[in-house]
């Protein structure tokens, strides 16, 4: 069945990835908050039994997204992003279809650098580790799942009113405000478009390769400094953009300093920067051979 016409359940349809997921797959069902509590088992596998039909696959962006809230909020965090998991990961292994769960980098402790899908995680907050449990817990199911690592996600605000403005509209709106702004430079991620992460999703469901853990992001790393620089060098802005540590920013949780996710098993994507120009409208979207189809 061509991957367009596929049946998708998408839960956390309304979100930043959830939505351009949306509109990969026109004949999916997507849910979010307003349409479930997926912590609760009962109504979930009520609501999925309920659709008349089998999904062709489970794509779930659903997740405690909160790095510095989940070290007050432990129990929160491994509740929506590692004991769900395994449930939706059992019902999955019950339909028999495939379930899609996106995990982090902050599973790594960025002592290393750059990480490959084989390397052991390490985390260094409660966040971080909930998500590796996730993905234990994904594994342990017997499911045919694909836990795709991605980093810093940055595109189309979702529709969602809950849906967190990535950091490209964090600082334009700073960039509207003053005209110097202090930004991290010791802190190095891969960073993923989200339009991109899907066609990405999208390719890895047609290809159907073994379950596991694969990572998908937009080649390339960066620091906030870095990233905040490229968005206003693109877009026009004469903001001075200094460089800070992270100490400069106290914050709850710990972050990796460096951890850049390398893709050794997909199709590469696109160079950050080049994602970033289409985002900002600085280029016209590349035609079928830019995207992984």
């Amino acid at each position: 069945m061509p991957h367009n016409n596929w049946r998708v359940l998408i839960l956390g349809s309304k979100g930043t990835l959830g939505g351009q997921l949306m509109k990969l797959y026109p004949e999916a069902v997507g849910w979010d908050r307003e349409d479930i509590d997926v912590l609760d088992d009962a109504s979930l596998r009520a609501k999925i039994g309920s659709l008349g039909f089998t999904p062709d696959a489970i794509v779930n962006c659903a997740a405690f997204n909160d790095v510095d809230g989940a070290e007050d909020r432990p129990d929160r965090a491994f509740a929506l992003n590692a004991d769900f998991v395994g449930e939706l990961a059992g019902y999955a292994k019950e339909m028999g279809v495939p379930l899609v769960h996106y995990s982090t980098n902050y599973v790594f402790d960025g002592v290393q650098g750059e990480y490959a899908e084989v390397d052991a995680p390490a985390p260094l907050s409660v966040y971080g580790r909930s998500k590796l449990r996730g993905e234990q817990l994904a594994a342990a199911s017997g499911a045919r799942c694909y836990v795709v690592r991605t980093a810093v996600i940055f595109g189309p605000k979702g529709s969602s009113d809950l849906s967190k403005k990535s950091f490209v509209d964090i600082m334009l709106d700073l960039a509207a405000k003053r005209d110097t702004l202090q930004v991290v430079s010791d802190e190095i991620n891969s960073l993923t478009y989200a339009p991109d992460l899907a066609a990405g999703t999208r390719g890895l469901l047609d290809a159907s390769p073994l379950p596991g853990i694969y990572h998908l992001t937009n080649s390339g790393g960066a620091s906030w400094f870095d990233f905040a620089r490229e968005i206003f060098r693109i877009a026009g802005k004469n903001t001075t953009v200094l460089p800070v540590p992270s100490s400069h920013f106290p914050r709850q949780a710990a972050r990796p300093p460096r951890a850049v996710l390398l893709n050794t098993k997909l199709p590469p994507l696109r160079p950050w920067k080049a994602a970033l120009a289409e985002f900002l409208g600085a280029t016209s979207p590349p035609g079928p051979a830019g995207r992984m189809e």
